[in-house]
């Protein structure tokens, strides 16, 4: 058993490094396409990104001479703003800086190859120039992002025991990649593509996003349709982006956690991940039920699944952190 407080250390470092990828990774996708993209379908992409993450979208002019001028030289303020702002809480840099806050609270659980990895990452991140990296081309810096938290993720896996320590670590990571991929899910469906643009193209660059692209044109067809786009990334128990994926193995984890709290009666947190697996098996979107538009028919069901997902976490701080000290663990 380990202290309440180190738990919630582990769940938040998880929680945090998984963010810092989904910033990271929905950055790549948008600052590839800066080149040779119109204006219009940059901006709108800019809505999505900003959306998907929980900030107010940017505002940009109505004239398209004016809009495409300031997309050019604002692109970079843009980028910035969830690089290396450390005021917004989903930027890459306060996501790290938290992530290692966390970690250093942890020094007698953590491997110290984890702690290497992960304090030479928020070192390199904080020294970098973004303004030099930008020059040399506006991915470069988001990338080797990626693939220190890649790497950081990989030593861990490596490195840590199988016990509570790497359970909440997981466990953290996995909540919120529930969280945020049905943020992004119901962003992505409720803003749709902009006018003129291919709508194969659109949900293909969502599948990109979520590392979907390759496997779902292997199992499915080089074709993308919305439903079936959706249906595959809410449903698909192989794909570690699906929301299935995600409920399932929360309930793997709080399982491994409090091996009792999984037997009958179950506890509040084990319900509700039981809940939200079935949720997320009987959601509308698929090939089989089309929506009427964009966001018509699921909308409802990803904001039930958001905050049921939400509803978790409190329950699992509740449980395994928060609980009254004479009560002592539930289990």
């Amino acid at each position: 058993m380990m202290l309440a407080r180190a738990a919630a250390d582990f769940y938040w470092m998880g929680r945090y490094l998984e963010r810092a990828e989904q910033t990271a990774r929905l950055l790549d996708h948008q600052l590839n396409r800066l080149v040779d993209t119109p204006a219009a379908e940059l901006a709108h992409s800019w809505r999505v990104l900003y959306g998907a993450v929980g900030m107010a979208p940017p505002s940009v002019p109505e004239e398209a001479d004016e809009a495409e001028a300031f997309l050019i030289a604002d692109a970079y303020t843009l980028a910035g703003a969830l690089v290396e702002d450390e005021t917004r809480p989903h930027s890459i840099i306060s996501c790290w800086s938290q992530a290692r806050e966390n970690a250093k609270q942890l020094r007698p659980w953590l491997p110290v190859p984890v702690w290497t990895s992960l304090n030479r990452g928020f070192l390199w991140m904080r020294e970098s120039d973004f303004a030099a990296a930008w020059a040399m081309g506006p991915p470069v810096l988001v990338r080797d992002a990626i693939d220190r938290l890649r790497l950081l993720g990989g030593v861990a896996d490596a490195m840590m025991p199988r016990d509570d320590a790497w359970r909440f670590l997981e466990l953290g990571r996995i909540v919120e990649r529930l969280q945020h991929q049905t943020v992004l899910l119901d962003t992505w469906d409720t803003l749709g593509p902009p006018d003129g643009t291919s709508t194969s193209a659109w949900w293909g660059d969502l599948l990109r996003v979520c590392g979907a692209y390759e496997l779902y044109c292997r199992s499915r067809s080089m074709v993308v349709r919305r439903e079936a786009a959706l249906a595959f990334l809410v449903r698909n128990p192989e794909l570690p982006r699906s929301l299935r994926f995600a409920a399932n193995r929360t309930g793997e984890l709080l399982s491994d956690i409090d091996p009792a709290g999984a037997r009958y009666p179950l506890t509040p947190p084990h319900r509700m991940a039981l809940h939200l697996a079935a949720a997320v098996e009987m959601d509308p979107h698929g090939e089989e039920t089309p929506g009427e538009g964009h966001g018509a028919a699921g909308s409802d069901s990803f904001d039930a699944l958001l905050g049921d997902s939400r509803t978790l976490h409190d329950m699992i701080m509740a449980a395994y952190v928060a609980y009254p000290v004479e009560e002592g663990l539930p289990t």
